[in-house]
């Protein structure tokens, strides 16, 4: 199956039979065929695993984990298994555009020394789909790609990423098994030291919002980027851009003020008695940008 232009899509899965046809089905439309589907399920207990198997498709590949671990375990026990040149992502709650793969490839196929290529995408939230359009960046844009994530508002979303398999390769680590949420905000900055990037205007993938994102836990993404701050602190290729972006202070800030507001709120006996943390907490909900500019001047 191995191919030089074969693209391995990484689909993980935890419970997610709901939306999981339609992200499948979303692949098998493509117009570019030479993929194959990584499908890995994390101890799911939905039937999501007997789901995908009742696929006949020969380039659909199911694996299962043993015990149910973070995303950034599952996501490299998954690369692992790739075999094809370039890799892709797709969670099961979102789904593609039929031309994704195939505008991608073309883009690759221009540039031979591009690494990373990826897209403006919708937001689909329920029954209504809104356009999703970024500041796009191309060629060496980690300063960017950092602080469009400190910001809240990340260069792209991750179903849009189309990576060389032989880019990752390069690292000395793919996946930090210690990150969920954030691990693939570790990969992309790493990848980002050396990679040339490039993007597909069009809006080619679907990222749905709903009541079990895991992306919705503000507090344990707010500690997984103050990990991976103190993890680069002393890493010369990483931290100069981090200095000068302010990017230390900002995770840190958030990091304390959600700390605080977890340990007052954690318990459901405890009532809003205290209207500093109150404010703080809604505040830093509803308008994230504004409250750093309060403590990061």
């Amino acid at each position: 199956m191995k191919s030089s232009r074969l693209v391995s899509i990484i689909m993980t899965c935890y419970n997610g039979k709901h939306f999981l046809k339609e992200a499948v089905q979303s692949i098998l439309n493509q117009t570019y065929q030479n993929w194959e589907l990584i499908f890995y399920d994390n101890c799911s207990n939905d039937g999501s695993m007997q789901l995908v198997s009742q696929y006949q498709d020969p380039r659909i590949r199911c694996f299962q984990s043993e015990q149910l671990v973070n995303l950034g375990t599952i996501r490299k026990l998954s690369l692992q298994k790739c075999q094809g040149c370039f890799v892709s992502f797709l969670d099961v709650d979102d789904y593609w555009s039929k031309l994704k793969l195939q505008k991608q490839i073309e883009k690759f196929e221009k540039d031979s020394n591009l690494d990373v290529v990826y897209s403006n995408y919708f937001e689909v939230r329920e029954e209504k789909v809104i356009k999703k359009k970024k500041f796009l960046f191309n060629g060496y844009c980690q300063k960017e790609i950092i602080l469009s994530y400190v910001n809240g508002s990340p260069l792209t979303a991750w179903l849009t990423l189309m990576i060389k398999k032989s880019s990752i390769d390069k690292l000395k680590n793919s996946f930090d098994t210690n990150l969920h949420i954030s691990s693939d905000f570790d990969l992309i900055l790493r990848l980002s030291n050396f990679c040339k990037f490039d993007y597909v205007e069009d809006f080619l993938a679907f990222y749905r919002l709903h009541d079990f994102n895991e992306s919705k836990n503000n507090i344990k993404e707010i500690e997984e980027l103050a990990y991976i701050l103190l993890k680069y602190k002393n890493d010369n290729k990483i931290s100069l851009p981090l200095k000068e972006q302010n990017f230390g202070d900002k995770i840190m800030i958030k990091n304390f003020l959600y700390q605080r507001i977890s340990s007052q709120f954690c318990n459901s006996n405890i009532h809003f008695n205290n209207i500093f943390y109150k404010c703080i907490y809604f505040f830093i909900k509803l308008t994230p940008k504004q409250v750093l500019r309060i403590f990061c001047k």
